[in-house]
């Protein structure tokens, strides 16, 4: 337990981001305060970890509590705007299930942060999707419509994350449903060797069960039942074919291996990451996993 205590504050020091006592439990041992905090207090009386408030963070951090107060201000008046833009997104044909990930989902933004969306899509219309979150966005007005970025669309058949690490594993364990409970429980327990990193993930799947069911008006449903397995075998591949030469187009200056990892273009799966900040993250972190003598592999 220590040392997945130390695993978690040691991955989130590098956003600066100090993690409750609350926050620690849930990551880390779901329903067991006492242990935990009997745990932590061990870290602190080694000097591992230092306690301000209600905060625990690695020696030296304390400035960081303000900071993350800040942010989680600044979070909570984003979060009517992300439950308005959520809620246009689960009216789309083809959604399954809405999720926010990213720094909203920490309840840490800045204040012109935006919201990161996970999309959950019925099988063989992920690109239809991706196209139809554009389209949606037009009539919006400007500030909803710059808002929230749909970085990423998994079909439900394909729920497994490619990416096996420590970075993954805690975006998907932080990852707020919203919408579409069955397939927001489905991502979680599709992911099971998440729970390497972050033994608590159980929590995560009873969170994703309690998400709002989707609405369903009739707008979708009929696009829906015209939108026939012929039909959406043609929309797939044209609109696949579409992004794939606006993204080569815009982003022609990147050479075309690191194109194709940070915008993957899969008949299951839309991604779009320009900056490889995962990587950033996970060699930060073991970094700092090694100055405290924690020797576990931030991969599998």
């Amino acid at each position: 337990m220590r040392d997945s205590i130390l695993r978690m504050v040691m991955y989130f020091d590098v956003f600066k981001h100090p993690l409750t006592l609350g926050e620690l439990e849930r990551f880390v041992a779901p329903g067991q305060p006492a242990a935990v905090r009997a745990a932590v207090d061990v870290l602190v009386s080694a000097g591992l970890l230092e306690a301000t408030g209600r905060y625990r963070h690695r020696p030296g951090r304390r400035g960081w509590v303000a900071r993350r107060a800040q942010r989680a201000r600044w979070a909570e008046r984003l979060w009517p705007q992300a439950r308005r833009a959520a809620g246009v997104l689960a009216r789309l044909p083809f959604v399954r299930g809405v999720c926010i990930t990213g720094s909203l989902s920490k309840s840490a933004t800045t204040p012109d942060g935006d919201v990161d969306f996970l999309l959950l899509s019925a099988p063989g219309r992920v690109w239809s999707l991706k196209t139809l979150t554009q389209v949606a966005r037009w009539p919006l007005p400007e500030p909803l419509r710059e808002l929230f970025c749909t970085n990423y669309i998994l079909s439900t058949d394909s729920l497994g994350l490619p990416s096996r690490n420590l970075f993954t594993a805690i975006e998907l364990s932080t990852a707020v449903p919203m919408y579409g409970p069955e397939a927001c429980a489905a991502f979680i327990s599709s992911n099971p060797w998440a729970e390497q990193f972050v033994p608590g993930l159980g929590w995560s799947l009873q969170r994703a069960q309690a998400a709002l069911p989707l609405p369903r008006p009739l707008p979708a449903r009929a696009t829906e039942r015209a939108w026939s397995d012929a039909v959406a075998a043609v929309a797939e591949r044209r609109a696949l074919s579409m992004w794939d030469r606006y993204w080569n187009h815009k982003y022609d200056w990147l050479d075309t291996q690191t194109r194709a990892k940070r915008f993957q273009r899969q008949a299951g799966a839309a991604t779009n990451h320009l900056h490889d900040f995962q990587d950033y993250v996970l060699r930060e972190t073991a970094e700092r996993m090694a100055s405290v003598g924690l020797a576990e592999a931030v991969r599998l």
